[in-house]
């Protein structure tokens, strides 16, 4: 699992002690007067106070409250803190009507007094005492972060000007990666190429590199996905800023270097927390849906039976996790005994085009940006069917292949056969996990999403998984479900 950077940490730290304290203190002005003080506090209490100020440090995590590019700013750090907060005594507030015979967690002035104390402690640290020390230890040299650029050329050049630039990032730059330039050669101010890509692990471990930036210029998706793996093989934090990444600012929040976007390969997939979590997301979340969803599962088969002739349930064969093959379950949305030729022949040629030079589609939208072609009109799709397929509802069966364990909530979704045989290498790098019923494409409007970009967003998701992310794009699916965006 990658190392997370000192300075996150002691942040994250900070902000959880001042959520503590302030729950202490805030017990403390409530009950004065009755003589009753922090130290008999009953274990339960402080137990749960720990474990939601956990909670609450999710929430700030989820706000961006950790990117360089949010706590080094006033105005954007202050609205993104409030934010957290509020989202989080929301939690705190349900969560006290679920704990009995606790009064010092039922009270309501201690919880008004907390979210005072708080919130003005958390904003008194952050932009009074660590932001000042923070900039003033980074542009003044004692706090440094050894970066390794690769690639020499316009962009890694303009990325070091950045770094340059902004002393207050902390960021220094050892020097360059490129497989084009010789040893030794400047290529800014006193930075100069320090060996070739084969030596990454070697040039990290001899100038003790804390982060390797890939910022290269013409690169292939498996090239650079290549890459990615050599700097991945050592200690430092690994972070990308290149074209082929786009479509990560273009949906989502990210940490930026003075307005360029970098983007965090994590590498949380292997962790063996994360394989723990995910399963047991998995079956409790399932189950639930399951029992909620029980009715309309019930209208959605009749209507299919009283509609067309045929099963109410669809089996297919899906490429899963390592490209094993498994029964994947739909409702029946199309006719029975159609011909797949048609569709196969449109997924092989898809996926063809998405290979060229620049590694992008050749489809453009009216808005100018590349997009995946889907099938419209296609005579196979039954009344009932085009409904359940542009609101996703066709995909709820595939909670029982969540129960068995073949799929995850969240995940990159599974392929077709026909499509895994014309995969590239670094496209099958999409599962490398257990697919998932819903993911970050499905989010950021399926069919507006090319397909190369689709796997990059897969590819993100798999470096970057967590619990709160999980839950944010299980609770983003449902409008995304109810508007029918970006459905077949």
């Amino acid at each position: 699992m990658t190392k997370i950077p000192k300075h996150k940490l002691l942040l994250a730290l900070c902000d959880y002690l001042a959520l503590v304290l302030s729950f202490l203190l805030a017990v403390q002005v409530r009950f004065a007067e009755h003589k009753i003080n922090i130290a008999r506090l009953e274990a339960v209490e402080l137990i749960f106070i720990g474990i939601y100020a956990l909670l609450w440090i999710a929430v700030f995590h989820h706000f961006n409250l950790y990117k360089i590019n949010v706590f080094l700013m006033i105005v954007d750090q202050f609205i993104a803190v409030f934010k957290a907060m509020g989202y989080g005594l929301i939690g705190l507030i349900v969560a006290s009507f679920f704990v009995k015979d606790v009064p010092h967690i039922e009270s309501r002035l201690v919880i008004s007094y907390f979210a005072c104390f708080a919130f003005i402690s958390v904003l008194f640290f952050r932009l009074i005492i660590y932001r000042p020390l923070y900039m003033f230890l980074s542009e003044n040299r004692i706090l440094r972060r050894r970066v390794l650029i690769v690639g020499a050329g316009t962009s890694g050049q303009t990325m070091a000007a950045n770094i340059a630039f902004d002393s207050s990032l902390g960021l220094v730059v050892m020097g360059f990666v490129d497989d084009a330039l010789p040893r030794g050669e400047r290529v800014f101010e006193s930075a100069e190429v320090l060996g070739g890509t084969g030596e990454i692990k070697e040039l990290v471990q001899t100038h003790h590199v804390d982060e390797v930036l890939i910022v290269i210029d013409n690169i292939s998706y498996q090239q650079l996905m290549e890459l990615i793996d050599r700097a991945r093989q050592t200690r430092a934090v690994v972070k990308i800023s290149s074209q082929l990444y786009d479509v990560i600012p273009d949906k989502l929040f990210i940490e930026k270097y003075l307005g360029l976007p970098v983007v965090s390969m994590m590498q949380n997939q292997d962790h063996s927390a994360t394989v723990v979590y995910k399963r047991a997301f998995d079956i409790i979340f399932a189950v639930i849906g399951l029992l909620i969803l029980s009715v309309p599962l019930l209208i959605i088969s009749l209507l299919i039976k009283l509609t067309s002739r045929g099963p109410v349930f669809f089996k297919q064969t899906r490429i899963g996790k390592d490209g094993k093959p498994f029964e994947f379950y739909k409702f029946r949305s199309m006719k029975v005994n159609n011909d797949d030729k048609m569709h196969r022949e449109f997924v092989k040629n898809l996926i063809r085009e998405s290979v060229g030079e620049s590694g992008k589609q050749s489809v453009i939208g009216q808005d100018g940006k590349v997009q995946v072609r889907k099938m419209t009109n296609d005579p196979r799709i039954t009344a009932v069917g085009s409904f359940l397929r542009k609101t996703s509802l066709d995909e709820l069966p595939q909670l029982l292949n969540v129960l068995k364990g073949e799929m995850s909530l969240v995940g990159p979704r599974p392929c077709m056969p026909y499509e895994w045989e014309v995969y590239e290498a670094w496209h099958r790098r999409r599962l490398s996990v257990t697919p998932g019923c819903t993911g970050l494409w499905q989010v950021s409007g399926r069919s507006t999403v090319g397909f190369n970009d689709m796997v990059i967003l897969d590819l993100y998701y798999i470096d970057n998984m967590s619990p709160l992310m999980d839950l944010k794009l299980i609770v983003k699916t449902f409008p995304v479900m109810l508007l029918a965006k970006g459905g077949y």
